[in-house]
């Protein structure tokens, strides 16, 4: 007996899947920022060092809303700026350009 995937499974494993991919890419773009990976110590001062994650945040895609944490940096001059997701970003720019269209 198999079972073939409908729309709402199909549709829930692509978002669990964006949602994932966003949260490793969070986690390299912190490891660019500090140079180094998140288990390797340096016998050096480091310039920067993480502290978990912040708040679970929504972000609102077109196909449904993904549940993502951006990793915390402290120790260094200069904050943490992710550039694939901005401080108060909530939704993607292709759903904020739909929205005053639905109205």
């Amino acid at each position: 007996m198999t079972s073939s995937p409908t729309w709402p499974t199909l549709e829930t494993f692509v978002r669990q899947h964006v949602q994932q991919c966003l949260q490793q890419v969070l986690g390299e773009e912190v490891e660019a920022l500090l140079g180094r990976p998140s288990a390797r110590s340096t016998d050096e001062t480091p310039a920067g060092y993480r502290n978990g994650h912040g708040k679970p945040r929504q972000l609102g895609l077109m196909n449904g809303t993904i549940t993502l944490r951006r990793p915390r940096v402290r120790g260094r001059e200069e904050r943490f700026v992710s550039r694939i997701l901005p401080l108060f970003q909530r939704r993607t720019p292709d759903v904020a350009a739909l929205l005053p269209e639905l109205y």
